[in-house]
């Protein structure tokens, strides 16, 4: 049986990437986004293993929605990748209300729902990995134009040790990675995901 791995995110960027290299190695991949478009033309691309899921991912009901279409097309998930995420230009000092409430909407809340509702299946099965794309920026804060960015993915990094504090004390074998971009100036970008945790999809 195909391993199966619910991708946020999936119409574009990381996650279309990651998408496209784990359908090539023979997992079925569950594609979320909010492009129903780009999301088919995806899906077509990684084959007949992959199901399209149109879903925002800042509405709890959604991606509950998107945890019940993964199992009922495939009746188990094995790996979820929390990986929408968006950045706002704006220096501290010109912080508004709005934008504090949407970085947080789309970095932290997105990724907590996911979390959540996918948690009770993986405590289910006693084993799961939860993958959260993060950034550099939430460990080194040094781009100040990127302060809210910055910010919510430093909460995503905190909230995410301590799921795994949480959850591991009781199901050892639910696994929750933190993972962010490898760069190098003229080199390919590489995203290690499978490098953090002993478990691989």
């Amino acid at each position: 049986m195909a391993r199966v791995v619910v991708i946020t995110g999936a119409s574009a960027g990381i996650g279309a990437a990651t998408a496209l290299l784990l359908s090539k190695r023979g997992l079925a991949v569950v594609l979320v986004a909010r492009r129903q478009d780009a999301l088919d033309a995806m899906a077509r691309e990684c084959g007949p293993d992959a199901l399209a899921v149109r879903a925002d991912t800042t509405s709890r009901d959604d991606v509950r929605r998107v945890v019940q279409a993964a199992l009922g097309r495939f009746g188990h998930i094995d790996v979820w990748i929390n990986n929408v995420g968006q950045g706002i230009t704006r220096v501290p000092s010109q912080l508004t209300d709005e934008d504090i409430d949407y970085i947080m909407r789309v970095n932290v809340k997105s990724a907590l729902y996911g979390m959540q509702e996918v948690l009770p299946h993986f405590i289910e099965r006693g084993e799961g990995h939860i993958i959260n794309v993060s950034s550099m920026l939430g460990r080194i804060p040094y781009a100040v134009f990127r302060s809210a960015y910055n910010g919510a993915k430093h909460f995503l990094n905190a909230l995410t040790a301590n799921f795994r504090t949480e959850v591991q004390e009781q199901h050892p074998g639910i696994q929750f990675s933190i993972v962010g971009v490898c760069w190098k100036p003229k080199t390919p970008c590489r995203y290690p995901f499978w490098n953090t945790s002993t478990s691989r999809p």
